[in-house]
């Protein structure tokens, strides 16, 4: 599409015609104009725009405000612009290929000088906006890396917020404690990269005991809210934390946690990581269940996507066949969205790995074109790039091209803790155990919250097991089949370790679980799917299962 608009992004922010000529707008349609330009393909949520723009305003009002904003700003760029700036009901899309940036960060910072007096959650967008984008490096035409990826994932996560804890006595209500452990909690939940999370600053304007949680949800357009209260016994302070489904108004989940109050004051509460873990794993088996109840046309988008994450590591064949039916919905729905390409992809991949696959070729050749698919929408979509080395490693064999794979994707996000695994998982395959176990270990540090733990653990075990680490081999693989009894990768790797530690009958025992699982495994089959590794590994892992029951 032509230029019809020209942006100038640092130093004064203006909008201007496509003749350089400057286009006069009011402070709220500059902050919205910064907003769509800086949006992953220019598209931004009506529930976030109301909520950045008009934190204070009752929920009618901030939507009133909104439509009149954005038929103001049509009226001042024109018919031509105009036709690239839609509406629906949920999103605001803005033609970025329509627009020109004018200048990089070299002429000053972004929108210097400008600010939004009384908008706190704008202030404080603006302000993560200006660190991320005033490097010298910063790319003049995007935001930067991880900023995109995180978008890209925030439009298909879950949305959560946490309210002010109330503080109960001992201690006055005005002491700050219910602030910090909410603020906290909120980081925690942010961090573990399985939430969107509404900022602190934006749901801090709501009285835990005057609001609903539909109120919330209307203006912050969350679907699950955190509260609770907060009091200090001796060094310790005991919180009682809900969740709720804001949708329905219903606590899913209530708990105790408690901590001393030092490491809640320092940021490393492990109540509190605890916490997120739990609120984490009740989310995704409230997602399940409804997925098996409802029909899938009434639910959410983030609830399909992460009932489809659990449901593929399931080794019940129905299950993991529901997942694609799932992934298959959200792609009518999103059908360029790469975050819902990528786990389609992935779920080709799991589906030889799990031994479930008639066709390995046609499992492949899809997985490779859902990966293009998805890089097509967002070259620099880290998960994308371990899909891509996840063929490469674990389909084809052509370990420097996954290795390859695996280092765009930490490029690109250095937290990509899939990437780091796999990458981990190669590096043992080419004889290099001792960097494998390293990034393994890192790997399984960030693992996101959910049911992949298993994959991890199954993963870290057969890295100790090529590094000899038997004892570690077989821990992991225990952890691993805790999670799910039938992977597997799992019950090879900890044949493979006790045998090779001298226990014979229960590298036996462990066979026969795994014949009964996969009862066409055998040593030819084993060898051909590793193919490329390091033969003497391979050699002597055979060997090892031959010995303790399986086929040749």
């Amino acid at each position: 599409m032509a230029v019809v608009l020209k942006v100038r992004r640092f130093g004064a922010f203006g909008v201007f015609h496509e003749n350089g000529e400057e286009i006069p707008l009011g402070a709220k349609h500059q902050a919205l104009m910064a907003l769509l330009i800086t949006a992953e393909n220019g598209i931004r949520t009506r529930a976030f725009l109301e909520n950045t723009l008009w934190s204070f305003a009752q929920p009618e009002q901030a939507k009133a405000s909104l439509r009149t904003a954005l038929s103001t700003l049509r009226k001042h760029i024109g018919v031509a612009a105009s036709s690239g700036l839609v509406a629906n009901r949920e999103r605001v899309t803005l033609d970025l290929s329509s627009i020109e940036m004018m200048d990089g960060p070299t002429r000053g910072v972004f929108m210097e000088g400008f600010e939004l007096p009384h908008e706190a959650v704008f202030a404080e967008w603006l302000a993560q906006t200006r660190d991320e984008m005033s490097g010298p490096t910063a790319d003049m035409g995007t935001m930067p890396t991880g900023t995109r990826n995180r978008v890209v994932l925030d439009e298909l996560l879950p949305s959560i917020a946490v309210l002010p804890f109330t503080h109960r006595s001992p201690g006055p209500s005005t002491a700050p404690l219910g602030a910090i452990l909410s603020e906290e909690l909120s980081r925690q939940l942010s961090r573990s990269q399985a939430f969107s999370v509404t900022s602190y600053l934006a749901a801090r304007q709501f009285s835990t005991e005057q609001v609903r949680p539909s109120e919330v949800s209307q203006v912050a357009g969350v679907s699950y809210l955190v509260s609770g209260s907060v009091f200090v016994s001796g060094h310790e302070f005991i919180a009682q934390v809900d969740l709720h489904d804001t949708e329905r108004e219903r606590v899913i989940w209530s708990r105790e946690f408690r901590d001393d109050l030092s490491v809640l004051l320092m940021g490393d509460s492990s109540a509190l990581r605890n916490a997120t873990g739990q609120i984490g794993q009740t989310v995704v088996g409230e997602a399940v269940r409804l997925v098996n109840f409802k029909p899938l046309t009434n639910l959410a988008n983030h609830t399909l996507l992460m009932a489809a994450i659990v449901m593929m590591q399931n080794m019940e064949v129905d299950q993991f066949n529901k997942s694609y039916d799932i992934l298959k919905t959200l792609i009518d729905r999103e059908m360029q969205h790469p975050v819902v390409l990528t786990w389609a992809g992935i779920w080709h991949v799991m589906r030889v790995e799990k031994g479930l696959s008639d066709d390995r070729a046609r499992d492949r050749m899809m997985a490779e074109n859902l990966a293009e698919a998805a890089l097509a929408q967002d070259a620099a979509f880290s998960l994308a790039h371990t899909l891509k080395g996840m063929i490469c490693s674990q389909l084809t064999h052509d370990y420097d091209t996954a290795e390859s794979a695996y280092d765009m994707a930490l490029r690109d996000n250095p937290n990509e803790a899939l990437a780091l695994l796999m990458k981990g998982a190669t590096l043992a395959m080419q004889n290099n155990p001792d960097e494998a176990i390293q990034l393994t270990e890192a790997a399984r540090r960030l693992t996101p919250l959910g049911p992949q733990r298993y994959y991890f653990d199954s993963l870290a075990a057969s890295v100790n097991l090529v590094a000899r680490k038997f004892d570690r081999a077989i821990e992991l693989a225990d952890q691993s089949l805790s999670e799910n009894a039938q992977f597997p990768a799992s019950l090879r790797t900890k044949a493979i370790a006790l045998q090779m530690s001298g226990r014979n009958e229960e590298a036996r025992d462990v066979v026969a679980s795994l014949m009964k699982v996969m009862p066409d495994f055998c040593i030819a089959r084993y060898v051909e799917e590793n193919t490329g590794a390091d033969p003497i590994s391979t050699l002597d892992h055979a060997t090892a299962l031959r010995e303790a029951g399986v086929p040749d």
